[in-house]
């Protein structure tokens, strides 16, 4: 009898993965879509944002995008200097250009992208770039948990008395405090506990916890803190504006807590560039608080409308930016790995 042969499987068993891999999002992203316009008819969609000033909205919700990616790149150059990498902010400005055209895959892949350029251009190891960026991804999710916890229990149905409640507060509540009592855990075991112990020799040594680290307790609020200005601008504060474009008032504080956690959802990565994951969640947080002069099945239009055009904006900023910046990358970037010339620096542009 002849052994099964185990390459030729494993070759399957690999394709089997590619090819989920590649097509699972488009099922998923059709398959919310299919779910969405089957309770919210397409016609009423197209009707909503044909009432819209695009004059108007287009100019905000690139302004909000532009904001953005420049707010990260300053934030991603200080981090970078930090942890003793030194660059320059005009530097930074078309790797994090590039990782964004990336990032139209999905919000990971476009971390995975700064890291990868990063490497190719410092020449710093995979795993310190890697560090930094995961770093930069850990601060992103507390600084959405913040405005979530100084702005939840500001609203009139949330309180810690829900904490075990069955109830959608209940389920807000424990994701803030729950998320809150992991970073300060974080916070003990790297700056209390791995210092002053013996073992963890894995975390002692590992690259990729290179910034955890070195990080200092008070660099994480100041970070958080930074990020959190950025946001409140050009995040909330506009994507306010940009919906009462939309004729839809939805109250600041409400939408200074659902839309963080929006955008949280919306980076998942079971779905493409975030289509249809973010919307089901501007419908399923968002619509609720919503006020406007239609019937509740038009505010629900309008909502999906303005979540759908904000997306194709942005993405097409996303994609302008990045095929831009590509251009503008440093040229040892795409050098091939050689040994560079004594005394030969690389240009940055």
């Amino acid at each position: 009898m002849k052994k099964p042969d185990k390459p030729s499987s494993k070759k399957k068993e690999n394709r089997i993965r590619k090819i989920i891999q590649r097509w699972l999002p488009w099922i998923v992203t059709i398959g919310i879509f299919v779910f969405l316009f089957k309770h919210i008819p397409i016609d009423s969609v197209i009707e909503a944002a044909a009432r819209v000033n695009l004059w108007l909205f287009i100019p905000i919700i690139m302004t909000s995008m532009m904001l953005n990616f420049f707010w990260d790149t300053l934030i991603y150059t200080f981090l970078f200097r930090e942890f003793g990498t030194p660059v320059t902010y005009l530097g930074m400005v078309p790797i994090s250009g590039a990782a964004y055209l990336v990032r139209l895959l999905n919000y990971f892949a476009g971390i995975g992208g700064q890291a990868l350029l990063m490497n190719r251009w410092k020449k710093i190891s995979i795993s310190h770039a890697s560090s930094i960026v995961i770093f930069y991804m850990f601060l992103d999710y507390y600084t959405i948990l913040g405005f979530c916890l100084f702005g939840a229990f500001q609203l009139p149905d949330v309180d810690l008395k829900y904490f075990f409640s069955t109830a959608e507060a209940g389920h807000l509540v424990r994701f803030i405090v729950i998320s809150w009592i992991v970073f300060l855990l974080h916070l003990c075991f790297y700056r209390l506990i791995l210092p002053h112990t013996n073992g963890f020799e894995r975390f002692k040594q590992s690259d990729i916890l290179l910034a955890f680290r070195q990080a200092q307790a008070f660099k994480y609020g100041y970070y958080i803190l930074l990020k959190a200005v950025g946001m409140f601008l050009y995040g909330i504060t506009l994507n306010y504006l940009a919906l009462r474009v939309f004729g839809l008032h939805i109250p600041f504080l409400y939408l200074s807590v659902m839309l963080p956690i929006v955008w949280l959802i919306e980076s998942i990565p079971v779905s493409v560039m975030g289509m249809g994951t973010g919307q089901a969640a501007m419908l399923w947080l968002v619509t609720d608080f919503a006020e406007g002069s239609g019937s509740p099945e038009d505010i629900e239009a309008a909502v999906l409308s303005f979540s759908l055009l904000s997306m194709i904006v942005v993405n097409a900023g996303r994609f302008a930016i990045g095929a831009f910046s590509v251009w503008r990358l440093p040229k040892n970037i795409w050098a091939s790995k050689k040994k560079p010339e004594k005394g030969k620096k690389s240009e940055l542009f």
